[in-house]
């Protein structure tokens, strides 16, 4: 939680469990998510899969996606590759992907650039 005191990070990971419940409930969308929390849809977006990868705990699902391009990279030790093995890994867990997402270590919150 490198940048956050813990105090907000506690704060942050009621509010995510509290949007990722709702959508799971199916009673919002991303969007509406979005707009009530003040947020993107492409940030709700982010919050709820890293809650996913987390079964719901947005932290732990953060760790989860970082040990996985961890142990994916020191497997294949190309970007690439990694890459490659990483987005299947998220389809497997039934995580949607985005086409156009930026990030070399998608869900990660590390760039890798």
């Amino acid at each position: 939680m490198k940048g956050i005191s813990q105090q907000k990070a506690k704060e942050n990971a009621l509010r995510y469990r509290s949007m990722y419940d709702k959508w799971m409930d199916n009673k919002l969308t991303l969007e509406e998510l979005g707009k009530q929390n003040d947020l993107t849809k492409q940030r709700m977006w982010q919050i709820i899969t890293r809650c996913k990868l987390g079964e719901g705990d947005y932290y732990y699902g953060t760790q989860v996606a970082r040990n996985k391009w961890s142990e994916l990279h020191a497997l294949y030790n190309d970007r690439d590759q990694t890459r490659r093995a990483f987005n299947a890994w998220l389809t497997d867990k039934d995580i949607k992907l985005i086409v156009n997402n930026q990030k070399v270590a998608p869900h990660t919150g590390w760039d890798w650039r």
